[in-house]
């Protein structure tokens, strides 16, 4: 199913099919680990579902919602 990270429950893990970000967050997301065809999981979400925790990688990555909804994952 395609979806966003802000989509994942605690603990899913997903790939990346698309990172629909520009500019230089897009660079900074690529050179943590978040780009086509990595491998991801949701470790943790605010308790208002605002900010993401994911692991990709080695790296872990928190995220607010507007930037979690810009990268396109699908389910594993």
């Amino acid at each position: 199913m395609d979806m966003n990270i802000s989509d994942l429950k605690k603990g899913e893990r997903a790939v990346v099919l698309k990172v629909e970000i520009e500019g230089d967050l897009r660079d900074r997301l690529i050179a943590l680990g978040i780009y086509n065809g990595a491998k991801l999981v949701l470790l943790k979400r605010s308790l208002l579902g605002h900010t993401y925790l994911v692991q990709a990688g080695s790296s872990r990555i928190a995220m607010e919602k507007e930037l979690a909804l810009g990268v396109r994952v699908w389910r594993i």
